[in-house]
């Protein structure tokens, strides 16, 4: 009987609401449907009146700006070199008979390099030789005639003026003499200038003559760079050299190993740019070269050109306000975000080097930055800013 009842009472219910009588268990499913989509309907209102009253908050990484040392630096290819490097030359005229060294020879001082044909210089030897023996021999007869006549005139058979005569004859004998002895001196110096030689210790880094070549006076032979100091040569930008700073450091490295290195000073800068590359030719100062640092070497120099104190930003904080590069920095106290423009130095690969814009201690958005606007609130771990 309590069913029948409720029955009854769940028919005149769904006969209200549908204006149609049916069958009890019919009208009960309707009923349990039409109260679960009243309740969903409810359940729905309650939840965006919940979603209006809490605003969604942000999560972001963030970093404490700080100072670092920032060090601006450079680097350039070069070759190691002599500090002093000579052109060997002969200083008389003549074919090349001999060559007996070549490029890379390490060679002393005093060294046979090369030769002339020495033919035409012996014979020039052998004719002053001829000449000064046949004046020795005029010299002596002069010189006896003249004392002869001196005791001629002394006993009063000659007169004067011609004892005058022979004198000048000796003395003009005399005169020969010395300028045949030169002459022949000469000739031995143009025997010996047939020979090219070292003048110091050193490697043979460049030839320009072969056997049979003729050559001229000062002509160049060969280069010689002497052993000793050595420099690293380089051709560098003439705008590189425009601040007029002088490096804090430097360093070289070899190119094919970089573990051998050693520290450099500047030690000469050339006055003269190279027009077709617009270049300029910079000397360094090797101090204490490896012995792997040979001549020729390439090698790489690490120049620190300025150290100065710098904030850094990452790449991914940075954003734009304006066309302009800019950071979201975050109040610490009321957790809103604030546009910070920037003052850029210059852009590293992995970071961005700043003038001003971010003072040190400030926090500024590294990550999720992407949809924040202005005095928006953001959520951060206090970790994450340290």
């Amino acid at each position: 009987m309590p069913f029948d009842l409720l029955f009854r009472g769940l028919d005149r219910i769904m006969t209200m609401t549908t204006g149609r009588p049916g069958n009890p268990l019919t009208r009960l499913r309707e009923g349990s449907i039409c109260a679960l989509a009243f309740a969903s309907l409810a359940l729905a209102g309650c939840d965006g009146k919940e979603e209006e009253t809490k605003p969604f908050v942000a999560t972001v990484a963030v970093e404490t700006a700080k100072i670092s040392s920032d060090a601006l630096r450079a680097t350039g290819t070069g070759e190691v070199k002599a500090r002093v490097e000579t052109s060997l030359s002969f200083k008389a005229s003549g074919r090349i008979s001999a060559r007996l060294v070549d490029v890379g020879d390490h060679v002393k001082a005093g060294a046979l390099l090369a030769t002339l044909d020495p033919a035409e210089r012996k014979a020039d030897i052998e004719a002053a030789r001829a000449a000064v023996t046949a004046q020795e021999a005029t010299l002596r007869l002069a010189n006896s005639a003249m004392k002869r006549r001196e005791a001629l005139t002394r006993s009063g058979v000659l007169a004067q003026r011609e004892l005058d005569a022979a004198e000048q004859q000796l003395r003009s004998a005399e005169s020969d003499l010395a300028s045949l002895k030169a002459r022949l001196a000469t000739a031995e110096v143009a025997l010996a200038q047939t020979e090219l030689r070292a003048e110091a210790d050193g490697i043979i880094t460049a030839r320009h003559v072969e056997v049979g070549q003729v050559v001229q006076p000062s002509a160049p032979a060969f280069t010689l760079a002497r052993d000793g100091d050595r420099d690293a040569v380089f051709n560098v930008q003439e705008v590189a050299l425009s601040g007029n700073r002088p490096p804090v450091s430097i360093r070289v490295r070899l190119l094919s190993n970089p573990e051998v290195k050693a520290d450099a000073t500047l030690r000469e800068v050339s006055p003269v740019i190279d027009r077709a590359l617009g270049t300029v030719r910079v000397k360094l100062a090797i101090t204490d070269p490896p012995p792997a640092m040979t001549l020729g070497a390439p090698i790489v120099a690490e120049v620190e050109v300025e150290r100065r104190d710098r904030i850094y930003v990452p790449w991914q904080a940075l954003t734009a306000s304006d066309g302009k590069p800019a950071v979201w920095v975050v109040d610490p106290k009321t957790h809103k975000t604030i546009l910070r423009p920037l003052a850029v130095d210059r852009y590293d690969t992995a970071r961005v080097v700043l003038t001003g814009g971010l003072n040190p201690g400030e926090i500024f958005v590294v990550s999720g930055a992407r949809f924040l606007r202005e005095g928006q609130e953001v959520a951060f771990s206090e970790g994450a800013a340290q």
